[in-house]
């Protein structure tokens, strides 16, 4: 029923991209955002990547309600792990590109950017609030979006599904597995996380430089320093946060792999990450 309601609202809404005069042009170059909304829309960001859509909705709103549209783009830390020598003004496309075509590094697929009616437009997409879709969808084309951003923005996949998990939060249980955060999001060490998930996973370790080449899972493969992946399925995905190696320890986002092993829900709290009884269990 909840993606029915959806292929509605986009077809209505497409219906009147179609009928309006003038049609979109190229999208407004948006203000840069301050320190401050910087840091919200980057947690914000990773709350939604992370399933966490109300925060996200709450943090972006902030952003809009005080500074309007503004965009923050950003260089997640991985990239200094992974990169030798000062990384580029995100800001700067000059910058940006040169280093990339002088280096061996992707400067301009590292970039991470958001703006707060994109990323509400995508939050209410994911808990299925539909007349909010609407709004949001209406500022982006005012913004100068056009027919084929505006279905990208409805049809791209949510890295963690549509909808909340609702169970009761006395049900959660945490797990015996450390993390650390970075840029807001949940890191975990892969092998651990790996034998406390359930998930079958084998490292490719280079006999030259001692350091892992590849990371395998089930049908899957991970690259330290790439977003680019195949799931435990074969089936190619993005990483929004990419795994890298430190101290002979290969991090990786909690939200993909948790995503693997069949959860939907969790959430850190009391220093713990707590998981959602998967679907079927108490």
């Amino acid at each position: 029923m909840q993606r029915w309601a959806f292929v509605l609202v986009m077809v209505s809404f497409l219906l009147k991209i179609a009928m309006a005069s003038p049609p979109g042009g190229f999208p407004r170059q948006l203000p840069k955002a301050n320190e401050e909304a910087t840091e919200k829309l980057k947690a914000a960001y990773a709350a939604y990547v992370q399933g966490h859509y109300r925060k996200a909705i709450r943090l972006a709103l902030e952003v809009y309600w005080e500074h309007g549209d503004v965009e923050a783009k950003w260089f997640p830390s991985w990239v200094a792990k992974v990169v030798k020598g000062p990384i580029p003004d995100p800001y700067n496309q000059g910058e940006v590109l040169s280093r990339t075509i002088k280096g061996s590094f992707l400067f301009t697929t590292a970039i991470q950017s958001t703006f707060p009616s994109y990323l509400l437009a995508r939050s209410y997409l994911a808990c299925g609030e539909h007349k909010e879709v609407e709004k949001w969808l209406g500022n982006l084309r005012k913004l100068g979006w056009e027919y084929d951003g505006i279905v990208r923005v409805l049809t791209f996949p949510h890295p963690c599904g549509y909808g909340e998990v609702h169970s009761p939060k006395n049900t959660w249980h945490p797990l015996p597995l450390r993390f650390r955060e970075e840029d807001y999001f949940i890191l975990v060490p892969l092998d651990e996380a790996c034998k406390v998930l359930g998930i079958p996973f084998q490292l490719d370790i280079s006999p030259k430089t001692k350091r892992v080449r590849y990371v395998f899972l089930g049908k899957g493969k991970l690259l330290p320093g790439l977003t680019q992946a195949r799931n435990i399925k074969g089936e190619r995905e993005h990483l929004a946060y990419a795994p890298f190696e430190e101290d002979g320890k290969v991090w990786v986002p909690f939200y993909w792999l948790a995503k693997q092993a069949g959860i939907r829900g969790w959430e850190v709290r009391n220093g713990k990450i707590y998981v959602a009884p998967k679907q079927g269990t108490k």
